[in-house]
Order: C-alpha cells, then sequence, then structure tokens
C-alpha cells in the first residue's frame, strides 16, 4: 500500500480532510472546549442531583439519574448544554466551516456569557457562585471557547 492509499484510508477514518492552519487551530480549541464543558457538566449534574435529593428524597441509583436527567422538569435546564457536548464532538470529527465553529462560540456565550440566556442562567449563577469545581470550569471553558473565533 503506497503513502497516498494510506493517507486516503487514515482521512476516510477519521472523517475530514487535512487541516490547514487556521482549521487545525479551530478543531483544537472545538476539542479544548469539550475537555472543558464535560467536567463542567458532571459539576453541575452533582449540583441539580443534590438540590434534587434535598427537595425530594435521594437517588438511589445512576440509573434513575440518568433518567431523571431525561425526563423530569427539574433537570430540563442542563438539556441545552449537554447538546451542546454532542454538537462540539461531531463537529471536531468532521470537516467543518469556520462559521460552525464561530456558532458553537455564540452557543457557549448564550449559555456562560455575560447575557446569558435568562432559564439557564437562573439555574447556572447561583451554583457558580457557591460550587469552586464549576468556577474553575467556567473559567477554563472561557479560555478555551476564546480560540473559537
Amino acid at each position: 500500500m503506497d503513502i497516498n492509499e494510506r493517507k486516503a484510508r487514515f482521512f476516510a477514518r477519521t472523517m475530514h480532510t487535512p487541516d490547514d492552519d487556521a482549521r487545525a487551530a479551530m478543531r483544537a480549541a472545538l476539542r479544548a472546549s469539550s475537555k472543558a464543558l464535560i467536567p463542567l457538566h458532571r459539576s453541575l449534574i452533582d449540583a441539580a442531583r443534590s438540590d434534587y435529593s434535598f427537595a425530594f428524597g435521594p437517588i438511589d441509583h445512576p440509573t434513575k439519574l440518568l433518567q431523571l436527567l431525561g425526563e423530569d422538569p427539574f433537570f430540563t435546564w442542563l438539556k441545552p448544554l449537554t447538546a451542546l457536548i454532542v454538537d462540539i464532538d461531531e463537529l471536531a470529527r468532521r470537516d467543518f466551516q469556520p462559521e460552525e465553529a464561530v456558532a458553537i462560540a455564540d452557543r457557549i456565550d448564550r449559555l456562560f456569557g455575560a447575557e446569558a440566556e435568562p432559564h439557564f442562567a437562573a439555574k447556572y449563577v447561583p451554583i457558580l457562585q457557591k460550587d469552586v469545581d464549576v468556577a474553575v470550569g467556567h473559567a477554563a471553558l472561557r479560555k478555551a471557547a476564546a480560540g473559537l473565533r
């Protein structure tokens, strides 16, 4: 197998063509944003779980938590964040236009920026103000997302 065939097989497997420097930087920023969002998401789930347990009783099993995350209105505010993580990971694995990465940055700003969506911010900001892990995760996300512009 010659080098061109190996390259073609590699790029077919990774689902994107070779990146120029600008797209490579955006792809790295997408991956860094995802890497920052995942522990932040986990910290927010933990905080919401704690609040839910206080209000309604303990969540005894991880499958119960998963069910609640998907169905209970108490956890609805986390869905845009979950969708954002999925969309970032999908975008990072394929060819994309720079405008798509900027759109991700806009979505991050709508959740975590100064003018965040009110429904999300009403739940997020109090947790941000009292949970050190969330504050650290927020700072890491803002730094990572800066590379998407």
